[in-house]
């Protein structure tokens, strides 16, 4: 644990009292530098801490902090957990992992490199969100890794339902939307034997924006978050769920039952959105109709060289437009 946290940690257990910097300094086995250096970062990040000479430093209220500590209490199955204040990327960390016997789940409160699907960074603010990956080693092959990313976005689903009891809905293929904004993103990358056509590994990385946080302009006018209110639910408890419903899910999700949820959580189904091929920053407009068996979206074009035909896509994006 950095010394951020343990500092962190320290006040949130003595919540309204003021510890000396000597005092917290000899408790961490710190510097006072050190403490103080701790608190003037936490303040910036948004942590309410109050300083006063010759009292020390408290927190008025209790802070979110992820904990491994709280995050493995509330786990219900097994993987291997390691949690970070920052990270360059999740993904990246996971990469690194090897999930012999149990999956690794890499969690932390921020990236300094996030990354989403087709190479675009991913905003992850500190303090406000969840940002995790799983290293897994499947057994399947790789024709099935769509499935992973819809099995994640339904796991993430019903763990935010079922920790705050807000609905989220689906947007083909991974990212998860509260009303017209986007709380969740989800992204997976495969490594694969050339020899054996097998996944060697899969890391799945997930990023929620849990409380309102400073996001970049670009993208400031859709992210969204689970709730407007700060510390209206723990992170941590969050993190664990999403945890046990997706390497719940992921034991069957071969089965494609879980399917069935996923058409009915995608908001997308029966409206007008524009597909976006790589490259193509124009989009041609059409109508989502069904989700297949296989995962694709099967679609009727509404314009261009394809009008009126219906055909199924896999890859590429798309957008909605809200009413």
């Amino acid at each position: 644990m950095s010394t951020k946290s343990q500092l962190l940690t320290l006040l949130n257990e003595n919540i309204g009292k003021y510890i000396s910097g000597q005092k917290a300094a000899d408790m961490l086995n710190i510097s006072r530098a050190a403490v103080n250096k701790a608190a003037t970062t936490l303040r910036k990040e948004g942590y309410p801490i109050y300083s006063r000479t010759g009292l020390g430093y408290s927190l008025r209220e209790k802070a979110d902090l992820l904990s491994e500590a709280a995050i493995s209490s509330a786990l219900s199955v097994p993987c291997s957990l390691h949690v970070y204040d920052s990270v360059k990327s999740t993904n990246d960390v996971a990469k690194e992992l090897t999930p012999d016997s149990v999956p690794e789940v890499v969690i932390a409160d921020t990236q300094t490199c996030g990354r989403g699907r087709l190479g675009r960074s991913f905003s992850s603010p500190s303090g406000s969100g969840i940002y995790m990956s799983f290293c897994i080693k499947p057994d399947f092959e790789l024709d099935k890794s769509l499935f992973v990313t819809m099995a994640a976005a339904v796991a993430v689903s019903r763990a935010i339902e079922k920790v705050t009891g807000k609905k989220p809905r689906i947007k083909w293929v991974n990212d998860l939307f509260l009303g017209s904004r986007k709380i969740c993103g989800i992204l997976t990358e495969a490594q694969t034997s050339l020899e054996s056509g097998q996944i060697d590994r899969l890391i799945i990385g997930i990023g929620i924006n849990c409380f309102p946080g400073n996001f970049p302009d670009d993208v400031a006018e859709i992210a969204g978050a689970v709730s407007d209110e700060p510390l209206s639910f723990s992170r941590s408890v969050l993190a664990a769920e999403v945890i046990n419903e997706l390497l719940t899910l992921l034991q069957t999700f071969t089965d494609r039952k879980f399917m069935t949820e996923y058409r009915r959580r995608c908001f997308i189904l029966g409206k007008e959105i524009r597909i976006y091929s790589f490259g193509d920053k124009k989009g041609i407009r059409a109508r989502a109709i069904d989700i297949d068996r296989d995962g694709g979206l099967v679609v009727e074009y509404m314009e261009g060289p394809s009008m009126r035909e219906i055909k199924t896509i896999t890859t590429g994006e798309v957008s909605v437009r809200f009413e």
